[in-house]
């Protein structure tokens, strides 16, 4: 049986990372030649040497003597031409150790058979080891792929943390400055809306002692309106009202809106009484006595709330204790002068306590009002400071949360690419030695499969030769079989075994007997794929951005890696869009109140409904004003 194995080992490909040297085998060409071709090249000389060489033939000294001796000696005397031309000497020439050739044919036989063992023994063994080997090598050119691919994405991750904590490091101080400041602006602005709620508040209760001095108006002494034109330059002039004891409370109003609510109303009170009778000019006197009731106020003094100490009347007020203790008199009161003529720069408007009253009801209404709108501002302004300082917090602990979890996936990733690099290296550096111990066996494995075939040969080419040198011809054929078939395998990984059959070509006569026909050996002995396995999906991340489009992602991780042409991993890493609604927004307003009670029981009043702010405005987004139509409406009622 002949068999030609062709192997060639190139040189191997980089492997490993790329700053490693280019591995090169150098191309090694084995060739396992035929029996033809060795019996052709083979001369009756070197058979003889090659069997002389065999430890079987010095187990019988009468085949030493045979082939020693007188194959030797005959070779050399005569050569093989000469012993063909003479083979019908007379029988004084033939071999005299050995004469029964059948003896020496059946011990040649064998020992062909022996080599055909071997031989047969060689080719599975070396078949299989090439096999293996081959599929060892392409596991670790797989496992070094794979590693490199590993240590791919892992860098990939280390980039990506890198990033990521570098962005956190940029943005949390700007995030916990902008909490900082807002919680400063908002400090500030609650803390002057509770400065105005309580100012307007104390103007609730001037106007509440003004409505309650006035009462029904059967006790009040006569309040007249004035209006004194050069008070206030620019405008239409400054209302007072002439009453000791109202004029007093009225100065004690605070807020800029009150005051402006009551110099409206009296205002458009004078005009409507002005309609109906001529006011008077005030006299001098009248306007001195006028300007002490007002000398309080911020119209006519720059110190809000300073006494005059000069005025005999605050003298004279500073307590009864004082009084008590000093032996004097009271202060009397002022001389009223006598005036030829009247005075042009203030004039006096005949008042109406019912009227002043009304007018007074509305003041207070407005007041409420704007009370009511300065406790809503700063019941707006605690919501939509605490909503934003909520998100600030949440933003700064996403940010943390997100800073906390690049730091962790940036030190699992960095042991994750050093161990993949070093595993890489590793499987590289014994793939270039198992590639040159490959080299080397399979080189013996072609050494050995020749030297047996050779051993074959010269057994055959010497048992012809004695029948040659003995002068007889006899009719000799050895056994020839098919090559092995291969059944099928009983793993398709992992190893099996499968039953190798062949057939007889060539029955054997006096020659070398038929080897086995069947014969075992492993087979599939790769590993089975591993198909990769992935774990839960992880928690999504906080939003890159609180309104106008930002992204998160979630991650999940790979429990068992793919290995030896398993199922690749699905998608490790996930991202979506969120906070897709506008970063500028116009509040939302609530629906409308209803009606309130009529200010008045008869004669004329009016009530009103307002509108509340249902979701403040967001950025730059703009909401009605509380005293805007959109928001507040009244109508006459009774």
């Amino acid at each position: 049986m002949a068999r030609r194995v062709l192997l060639s080992i190139a040189g191997a490909a980089l492997l490993g990372q790329t700053d490693a040297a280019m591995m090169r085998v150098e191309e090694v060409s084995m060739a396992v030649m035929s029996k033809k071709d060795i019996m052709a090249r083979m001369t009756n000389e070197e058979a003889l040497h090659k069997v002389m060489q065999l430890p079987k033939i010095h187990e019988s000294s009468a085949m030493v003597e045979l082939l020693g001796t007188d194959l030797t000696n005959h070779l050399k005397s005569n050569g093989t031409a000469h012993m063909h031309r003479h083979h019908h000497k007379k029988a004084k020439d033939a071999p005299k150790g050995y004469a029964a050739l059948s003896g020496a044919r059946d011990m040649l036989n064998a020992m062909m058979s022996d080599a055909q063992a071997k031989l047969d023994v060689e080719l599975a063994t070396c078949g299989n080891y090439n096999d293996e080997t081959l599929g060892e090598l392409e596991r670790m050119r797989m496992d070094v792929a794979s590693y490199n691919a590993m240590a791919a994405d892992a860098r990939a991750l280390v980039l990506k943390s890198q990033g990521s904590i570098a962005f956190t490091q940029r943005k949390l101080p700007e995030v916990e400055l902008e909490l900082e400041e807002h919680n400063k602006k908002c400090e500030d602005e609650q803390a002057a809306l509770a400065e105005q709620i309580q100012i307007v508040k104390d103007d609730l209760n001037v106007t509440a002692g003004i409505l309650d001095i006035i009462g029904d108006c059967s006790s009040t002494a006569q309040a007249n309106l004035i209006q004194c034109g050069h008070c206030v330059k620019g405008k239409r002039g400054y209302m007072m009202i002439q009453n000791d004891v109202l004029q007093p409370l009225i100065n004690r109003l605070k807020s800029s809106a009150a005051k402006a609510y009551v110099q409206n109303h009296l205002g458009q009170l004078f005009d409507q009484m002005s309609d109906e009778q001529e006011p008077q000019q005030l006299t001098q006197e009248a306007v001195r006595h006028q300007t002490r009731l007002m000398g309080r106020t911020t119209a006519f003094r720059k110190q809000m709330d300073a006494p005059d100490t000069s005025d005999p009347e605050f003298i004279a007020s500073l307590g009864n204790e004082s009084a008590d203790n000093l032996n004097i008199s009271e202060v009397p009161d002022v001389t009223a002068p006598i005036e030829c003529a009247p005075n042009n720069k203030c004039v006096l408007g005949e008042g109406s306590c019912v009227k002043i009253r009304d007018r007074f009801l509305y003041v207070q209404a407005g007041i409420q009002d704007m009370l009511e709108k300065l406790q809503g501002d700063l019941k707006d302004s605690i919501d939509s400071c605490g909503k934003v300082r909520v998100e600030k917090k949440s933003h700064i602990a996403d940010l943390n949360d997100q800073q906390r979890n690049a730091q962790t996936q940036l030190a699992t990733s960095t042991k994750d690419q050093v161990s993949s690099e070093s595993s890489s290296n590793t499987i590289a550096e014994e793939h270039s030695t198992l590639k040159a111990e490959y080299a080397k066996k399979m080189k013996e494995c072609c050494d050995e499969q020749n030297d047996l075939k050779s051993e074959m040969c010269a057994l055959e080419k010497i048992r012809g030769e004695l029948y040659k040198m003995k002068g007889e011809s006899v009719f000799i054929t050895d056994c020839e079989v098919s090559d092995f078939k291969a059944g099928e395998c009983s793993a398709t990984c992992g190893g099996g075994f499968l039953t190798k059959t062949r057939s007889i070509l060539v029955h054997p006569v006096n020659g070398m007997a038929c080897p086995p026909l069947t014969e075992k050996e492993s087979c599939n002995m790769q590993a089975c794929p591993i198909d990769c396995v992935v774990g839960e999906w992880e928690g999504w991340s906080g939003c890159s951005a609180q309104c106008g489009g930002g992204v998160r992602e979630r991650m999940r991780p790979v429990v068992t890696q793919m290995q030896y042409d398993g199922k690749p991993c699905e998608d490790t890493e996930e991202t979506e869009s969120c906070n897709s609604q506008s970063c500028n927004a116009d509040c939302e307003l609530a629906d409308w109140s209803d009606w309130e009670s009529c200010t008045q029981a008869c004669n004329g009043g009016t009530n009103r409904r307002i509108r509340d702010v249902k979701v403040p405005a967001v950025g730059t987004g703009t909401c009605p004003d509380i005293q805007s139509e959109a928001r507040l409406q009244f109508r006459k009622c009774n």
